[in-house]
């Protein structure tokens, strides 16, 4: 769990910020995308976020700028998802339940990144996050996935975090940065919390130009990972998995949270 005098900080960085409503970020929606992907200590956030604050607006969401997310993840029996990121496979599938707590609002989303990078996300409004994959979303699943067998799908993971999502004052792009990230087992109460892992990730459109965070990002020497909280939840919590592709990523975790994975 973050320290309060960490979120002090990063509160006074987002409310120097102008805001962004919903409804007023629905031009960035950015279904369809490049995505970018960093993994940083909280230290290094503060830094960021106080050379950036003049180029992006804060997503304010019930007069919150730092939103509470839930999430349920899907997989196969033989671990499908994750054995396709690993083996570095073009074509990639992530299927979850999303819940934007602030916004009171849920979604079935599946997540599909093709040969090209690009990412393209669908998904359908949903009550809450269930654990069952009813008859729409299969269908759902069916259209991006013709080969997938939806009734294989079993939940598999849980994840919440605070998210700041921010939008380009000038261009197409959108960055969320996630932190306070818990995973844990679905139907498991213990958490594996990770206090100083900072995600970010920035969403262009192909015209989106010049990235001011991405700027900022190389600047401070740091570059681009390919990683999803998927992954590296189920990294952390199941040993068993091949994970040999994924050496370089735990290493760069070690060094933000000091231990943690062996």
């Amino acid at each position: 769990m973050l320290s309060q005098n960490i979120k002090d900080k990063i509160m006074d960085s987002l409310n120097a910020m102008k805001p962004i409503s919903l409804s007023e970020m629905e031009d960035v929606e950015l279904l369809n995308r490049f995505d970018t992907k960093y993994m940083i200590h909280i230290d290094r956030l503060i830094e960021i976020l106080a050379l950036i604050k003049n180029d992006y607006r804060i997503l304010e969401v019930k007069g919150v700028r730092l939103n509470r997310y839930n999430n349920l993840y899907f997989d196969t029996p033989d671990y499908k998802f994750y054995l396709t990121h690993h083996n570095k496979k073009a074509n990639r599938l992530k299927i979850r339940c999303r819940s934007y707590v602030d916004s009171n609002v849920s979604f079935f989303e599946v997540k599909k990144k093709n040969n090209k990078d690009k990412t393209e996300k669908s998904r359908i409004s949903t009550e809450g996050i269930s654990e069952n994959i009813n008859d729409q979303q299969q269908q759902l699943i069916k259209q991006i996935a013709p080969d997938l067998n939806p009734k294989l799908l079993f939940p598999i993971q849980r994840n919440d975090f605070y998210r700041m999502t921010l939008v380009n004052i000038q261009t197409m792009e959108r960055a969320t940065i996630d932190i306070d990230l818990a995973f844990y087992r679905n139907g498991s109460t213990h958490k594996l919390e990770l206090p100083n892992l900072v995600i970010v990730e920035v969403k262009q459109d192909v015209h989106s130009g010049i990235s001011p965070i991405r700027r900022k990002l190389k600047e401070e020497k740091i570059y681009a990972t390919s990683i999803s909280k998927y992954i590296l939840g189920e990294l952390l919590l199941n040993k068993e998995l091949k994970r040999n592709n994924f050496k370089s990523k735990l290493l760069t975790l070690n060094k933000i949270e000091h231990a943690l994975v062996a």
